[in-house]
């Protein structure tokens, strides 16, 4: 006898019993095409995907068959578009623009490799999910799409904006300050930015710039006075930016600056800039000595607590290393890793006076930065041991109260 009040369990379609906003966040995590093929899981849900408020369009789940499977890792530059069934994209994308109904989205996320062919049908897919109004953009081409206006309500509700392999023409930085009144967060990897490039935003907290080019080499100006998060990673090449101008940015925590190009003399003008930011890494071997360039005095970084060199060059007795200690202070803690150290700290060659050197590392002048706490030296296996603690002993006799760690790999020597 069958327990009264209950239904049988094979009528139970606990899915439709499942209310629309908690569908929707469901399908939040899915891609468009998954969030389609949820149709079949219960009558209910054959039109929800029509109303879900996130579109991410994906091209990798469009491999023609025995090619590799879209899930598998790829490198951003391999994709390649004869993996693609071009035919079946095209049909999905404007099938999904036509019969979606939401007229607001919170996400527009489109990834493609590739135009096959067809830049207009690409732009016009990327222009109809952002005239939606999302709240976030992210768009991701290997192919140089361009990116439609801003202009209007479409950007009105934009918080946060991603762009990979983008050409930006040179009306985007006027929209930028003009027509998005709650952008958060911008982030524009391996974009091309036409002409004069200045990045204006009153609202903006989080700014990431990324090997990123121009092909009207200028200055790049950046004016976010509400910045708390600066990434700028630069590759000097022919086709970018011949200096770089930030405005004072008293709200900044954490900024990460990267030269990658170690020939090239970029004149930055960067330091008394990030003089607010609490965590400050520089990466690069030409990194700390063009962020000081024209400046006559070195700034005081009234707000660092933590530095990070990353492969930076200290090899000039330390004098660009003493600068930024004398300067900071209230720094707690300072990382050097696979930096280029004076040459006493490297292995001796065959037949060297190793008292010599020793006597060499304590002539290195001193650092005075009473609140260091703790120096973490990551070095290469170039490296000796030995060297390394006797510059150590040179340059940090009036640092007594930091626990130094040296460490290699998995190995690590501290010393009080």
């Amino acid at each position: 006898m069958a327990p009264s009040g209950k239904r049988p369990v094979g009528n139970a379609d606990r899915l439709s019993d499942l209310p629309d906003g908690l569908i929707h966040s469901i399908m939040a995590f899915l891609t468009a095409r998954e969030a389609v093929q949820t149709c079949v899981l219960s009558r209910r849900w054959e039109d929800l995907w029509c109303s879900m408020p996130c579109l991410d369009i994906d091209e990798r789940q469009f491999h023609v068959i025995g090619s590799r499977a879209y899930y598998e890792v790829w490198d951003d530059m391999s994709e390649d578009e004869d993996d693609i069934d071009s035919a079946s994209l095209e049909e999905f994308v404007n099938n999904l623009l036509m019969f979606h109904s939401a007229p607001r989205l919170d996400r527009f996320r489109f990834h493609v490799a590739s135009s096959h062919g067809n830049t207009k049908f690409v732009n016009s897919w990327i222009r109809r999910g952002v005239k939606r109004c999302p709240k976030v953009v992210e768009i991701h081409s290997t192919d140089g799409c361009k990116l439609p206006h801003l202009g209007g309500s479409s950007s009105s509700r934009l918080n946060r904006l991603h762009l990979t392999g983008i050409t930006l023409d040179k009306t985007f930085t006027q929209q930028l300050r003009s027509t998005c009144p709650v952008l958060d967060e911008l982030e524009l990897r391996r974009c091309r930015l036409d002409g004069h490039t200045e990045i204006v935003s009153f609202t903006l907290n989080k700014l990431t710039i990324v090997d990123c080019t121009t092909n009207n080499p200028s200055a790049l100006t950046i004016k976010a006075p509400s910045l708390t998060y600066l990434q700028l990673v630069i590759t000097a090449l022919d086709r970018n930016w011949q200096a770089v101008v930030v405005n004072q940015m008293t709200r900044l925590n954490k900024a990460t600056i990267c030269l990658k190009d170690s020939t090239a003399m970029l004149p930055c003008k960067l330091l008394s800039s990030l003089m607010f930011a609490e965590d400050l890494q520089l990466t690069g071997l030409r990194t700390l000595a063009n962020l000081h360039i024209g400046s006559g005095t070195f700034p005081v970084l009234c707000s660092v607590r933590i530095l990070l060199l990353d492969k930076c060059d200290l090899s000039d007795s330390c004098d660009i290393l003493g600068n930024f200690l004398n300067n900071a202070p209230y720094l707690e803690k300072l990382t050097l890793q696979q930096c280029k150290l004076p040459e006493c700290s490297k292995k001796s060659k065959a037949g060297g006076n190793v008292e010599r050197t020793s006597l060499q590392c304590q002539e290195t002048p001193s650092f005075q930065c009473l609140r260091l706490k703790r120096t973490e030296i990551k070095y290469d296996e170039d490296d000796d041991v030995q060297k390394l603690f006797d510059l150590l002993l040179g340059i940090w006799r009036n640092l007594q109260k930091s626990t130094i760690v040296i460490k290699k790999a998995s190995r690590s020597y501290s010393m009080m």
